[in-house]
């Protein structure tokens, strides 16, 4: 059996990694947009779903949201009609953020030559406000509902086909570290949402953690897993101060509710933002297990802007996802290499 070619688990780049990277010219445009896009499934919708919108604007002379709701017709289209609308007489460069999975709206804005970031990135100044109005509208609507007497419609199972997962990559190295070093750690995780996902950090002295398996999680809870995973390495290789990084709103909310309530943070069964219980229980514990041990740090990545270190575990843990589809034997040896090739980065 012929090696796997290495660009058949990168690609160009990171799907990830592309659609969420930031630049200075980014940040530097003197008009930053958000937009936000969500959707309801009710009975009395002539198909079946509310869709929503919201779109926040934000120049150094004016901010303001615009927001509305359809029953019918095409999301994107509307968003971005009402985009154009809203930015009609606003001069000057624009940047705008989108949901990391509005695929079909970063298509359409990027044809009509849009600057477009698939993450509500906080570099951007409109991503809080739309993100904040995106929850009340959708709060507003289920109440709204709920008074009427109507409950959302439970989704039906769909049966989807998935390719065969050949093997599970598990790699990992540690090493010591000199006394009193500050560990610093890049975490990342990668997922289809289908079947299968991946987990990965990677130290500043090229240590590093990739861990796949069957799942159906997304990213976001990966991204919580994968902190953990860093929190158990800390304790492996005996080290007194870190600092984690990890680019995820959603875990790194997590991580906030966990450290200040304990225990109160895991009253609330089932999903929260999106992470499961499991998920937020094994956090508490490794997070109790390095406290009065290692100073740990945890913060959030200035966007996916070039920084090695998390480039790095972004690319390993991409490369892991896509291995899973080869057979072993003809992707192990081309997976090592990839890694040895992102850790020669740093």
């Amino acid at each position: 059996m012929e090696p796997l070619e290495l660009s058949a688990l990168t690609g160009t780049q990171s799907r990830t990694y592309g659609t969420r990277k930031i630049t200075k010219d980014m940040i530097s445009a003197p008009v930053h947009v958000a937009i936000a896009l969500w959707e309801e499934r009710w009975d009395s919708a002539e198909d079946g779903t509310i869709d929503g919108w919201v779109i926040a604007v934000n120049t150094t002379k004016t901010r303001f949201v615009r927001k509305g709701q359809i029953m019918k017709g095409d999301i994107v289209e509307v968003a971005v009609r009402e985009l154009e609308k809203a930015t009609k007489n606003i001069r000057g460069r624009k940047w705008i953020v989108t949901g990391r999975r509005q695929a079909a709206l970063r298509a359409a804005l990027e044809k009509r030559g849009y600057t477009v970031t698939g993450s509500f990135a906080e570099e951007n100044r409109a991503s809080k406000s739309a993100s904040s109005v995106r929850r009340q509208q959708a709060g507003i609507t289920a109440r709204r509902a709920k008074k009427e007497g109507e409950a959302p419609r439970k989704k039906q199972a769909v049966k989807v086909d998935t390719p065969k997962a050949h093997w599970w990559p598990n790699f990992s190295t540690a090493s010591s570290w000199p006394e009193g070093a500050t560990v610093r750690i890049a975490t990342d995780a990668s997922s289809d949402t289908v079947f299968k996902g991946s987990m990965c950090f990677v130290a500043s002295n090229g240590d590093y953690r990739l861990r796949t398996r069957k799942t159906t999680a997304s990213t976001d809870e990966l991204e919580l897993e994968s902190l953990t995973l860093a929190l158990k390495y800390l304790l492996k290789v005996g080290a007194t101060k870190a600092i984690i990084e990890s680019d995820s709103v959603a875990a790194l909310e997590a991580v906030e509710q966990i450290r200040k309530k304990g225990s109160k943070a895991m009253r609330s069964r089932g999903v929260w933002r999106g992470l499961s219980s499991g998920s937020r229980s094994r956090f508490q514990q490794a997070w109790h297990d390095v406290e009065g041990v290692c100073e740990v740090t945890i913060r959030r990545v200035l966007g996916h802007a070039g920084d090695p270190l998390n480039r790095a575990a972004d690319q390993i843990a991409y490369m892991g996802l896509r291995a899973i589809a080869h057979p072993m034997k003809q992707s192990r040896a081309t997976l090592k290499e990839g890694i040895t090739k992102a850790l020669a980065k740093l």
